[in-house]
């Protein structure tokens, strides 16, 4: 790239995800049906990372502040790139999947939504966001290394074109 043009740069919402493992179950966030944006899905704890944030550090942080409660055994599952996936923002978002065991704490009340206890196949007849309905098997899969996806949507938030394959690093 020529020395005075100025240079690409990504414009990404940086966010984590913690599926919870408790009791043989994951604790989930049923999002308020007051929300905005994808009311009523169900999607694992999380949020943004803030400025000079690890991701590691954060996913910790989201899950003591949403739920209360704190984790251990975190585990990096997937790694999800979404290109345009709300009308709203003109960023895309770069998402980092995490596994964790509960490790101590009481469940919290939060504004987010409803916390509740599903098993990987109740997981699965739920409302999720399409980007973690493609990837949900390899998340809950202990076997399966880590997901790096790509998955851009149109303005109905609904994926449009997607990596041809889920690559994944071996465990």
């Amino acid at each position: 790239m020529p020395a005075n043009q100025k240079p690409r740069i990504h414009q990404l919402v940086i966010c984590v995800n913690v599926f919870v493992r408790k009791d043989g179950k994951y604790l989930m966030l049923k999002r308020s049906s007051g929300k905005t944006y994808a009311p009523d899905v169900v999607h694992p704890i999380g949020g943004k990372i803030e400025p000079d944030e690890a991701p590691f550090l954060a996913a910790q942080r989201e899950v003591l502040e949403e739920a209360g409660i704190k984790i251990k055994n975190m585990r990096l599952e997937a790694v999800v790139l979404e290109l345009k996936p709300y009308k709203t923002t003109e960023g895309n978002w770069l998402i980092f999947h995490f596994t964790a065991d509960y490790d101590s704490g009481d469940k919290s009340e939060t504004d987010e939504g409803e916390l509740i206890l599903l098993d990987a196949k109740e997981i699965l007849d739920q409302k999720l966001f399409p980007s973690v309905r493609e990837i949900i098997g390899h998340i809950l899969d202990p076997d399966d290394g880590t997901v790096f996806a790509t998955f851009e949507h149109d303005w109905e938030g609904k994926i449009i074109q997607k990596t041809k394959r889920i690559d994944i690093c071996p465990v």
